[in-house]
């Protein structure tokens, strides 16, 4: 038979156990957390019809989309985010609660170039507020992304706010149409990754990427150029000053949502430090229309933005008469997983192992597994052909096991058993340098307990 290589298609990756067991971790924690704020959990399919998709992402990220025929022969595709599908069920299905606060996590697939740390499906943990105009909405979308963020650990964090307003009134400011404005909001959103110069050739005469391909420009003018440098150079950070120097140079109109949402924060003890106001942020989807947000690591700024989001008023008019406008905040999984180190080498599978000496015994065994899992404890029971101890003390390492359970025929007609402290062994084995010393250690890291008090001495460690 003909062997088949084993292997991945292009852009698209699997999780092993430790790394997925970390994945896992996040995504609870931030469940946690917008559950807390009253969000919802929904769930859409991966594929939905083209025409959902289509015309709400902008002409370069619809050419991202994966686009099949359905064994009825109609065109579909693989979902880009979890925000359209959104629109659509909130106008399909109208006895949903309004507003409407839901989360969803999910994957999306892009047909993106791939690159390391890029890859074309991906996970997404969204938090939208369906149904309100209100910037109590933005406040509690940013207020629960923070939440997570905190709870997750991954350290000093910012939050960058701008507003599709006040980059509207820029458009206006530099003289360029207001039909071209979505071009430019796209240009704007590569500032961070490609730096001001090729921002500028691209607002101009275009120019070739690192792979040589050509990018079009937009053909504006020189001075339509500057003035948007000008209003890129404006401070970023402290928001009372940002909202002043908005409001001087766009007016003070251009900016009166960030100034909202600024009193909403102040109340939620959010200062500057931890949401800013960032005239740089544009977002490069079309669909938003109000303030637009982003979070960067501080001390991890290669990887780029880590959740992002902002409001979009009009995307769900696009199914229904009714005016649900909308806002949300999408904390891009895979990508803080990445950032924070994807696996985990010490990550606990399994508290417990519990070995098997005696074939004959293996009801007791299973016994023994079963106690622990009632006490809810995560409990592996060895079910490989090793008999040595050996071997499958070897096996609980892998699975970075707390404890092992042995127990041989001795110990079960003693009613007695053993437990091993594999973390204080793994240390015994770094620190002990003379083999006396060695075998004094080791016998201090395993008792002989009654076999009726074992499952109340295995909590009291686990409780250490």
């Amino acid at each position: 038979m003909e062997k088949i290589e084993p292997q991945n298609v292009k852009g698209f990756r699997d999780l092993l156990p430790q790394y997925a067991y970390r994945k896992n971790e996040i995504v609870s924690t931030i469940r946690k957390v917008y559950e807390r704020y009253g969000f919802l959990p929904v769930e859409t399919p991966g594929l939905e019809y083209l025409e959902i998709l289509l015309g709400e992402y902008g002409e370069e990220n619809t050419k991202q989309i994966f686009r099949f025929k359905s064994p009825e022969e109609q065109d579909v595709a693989l979902r880009f985010d979890l925000t359209v599908p959104l629109a659509r069920i909130v106008a399909q299905y109208n006895d949903l609660p309004k507003p409407f606060k839901r989360y969803q996590v999910g994957s999306v697939w892009r047909a993106d170039k791939p690159d390391p740390g890029r890859f074309r499906e991906f996970t997404q943990f969204d938090a939208d507020v369906v149904g309100t105009s209100s910037q109590l909405a933005e406040a509690e979308v940013i207020g629960a992304v923070v939440g997570a963020l905190e709870e997750i650990g991954v350290g000093k964090f910012s939050v960058n706010v701008n507003s599709r307003k006040v980059l509207n009134a820029v458009v206006e400011y530099s003289g360029i149409p207001a039909g071209r404005a979505k071009d430019v909001f796209r240009v704007l959103d590569k500032l961070n990754k490609i730096g001001m110069p090729n921002v500028e050739l691209e607002l101009t005469k275009g120019r070739r990427d690192v792979s040589g391909d050509f990018i079009p420009g937009l053909g504006l003018t020189d001075i339509n150029v500057g003035k948007i440098k000008d209003y890129l150079a404006l401070p970023k950070g402290e928001r009372k000053r940002v909202l002043g120097e908005l409001a001087g140079l766009l007016g003070p109109e251009s900016c009166e949502d960030l100034k909202k949402l600024d009193g909403f924060l102040d109340v939620l003890g959010l200062d500057s430090e931890v949401v800013s106001f960032d005239p740089t942020i544009a977002r490069g989807l079309d669909y938003y229309t109000g303030p637009v947000f982003e979070v960067n690591l501080t001390d991890k700024p290669q990887f780029g933005s880590v959740a992002g989001g902002g409001r979009y008023d009009n995307l769900v008019q696009r199914f229904t008469d009714a005016s649900l406008p909308a806002v949300g905040f999408s904390i891009g999984v895979d990508r803080l997983l990445a950032a924070l180190g994807e696996g985990n080498d010490k990550a606990a599978f399994s508290e417990v192992v519990v070995t098997i000496m005696d074939r004959d015994k293996a009801g007791e065994y299973l016994k023994i597994a079963s106690e622990l899992r009632q006490a809810g404890v995560r409990t592996d029971l060895y079910l490989g052909q090793e008999k040595g101890l050996r071997k499958q003390l070897q096996y609980a390492d892998r699975v970075n096991a707390r404890f092992a359970v042995i127990v041989g025929s001795n110990e079960i007609e003693k009613g007695v058993v053993t437990i091993k402290d594999l973390r204080a062994g793994e240390n015994v084995s770094k620190d002990a340098a003379q083999r006396e010393e060695w075998l004094k250690k080791s016998r201090e890291i395993q008792k002989e307990v009654p076999r009726k008090e074992l499952t109340a001495e295995i909590l009291r460690l686990l409780a250490l």
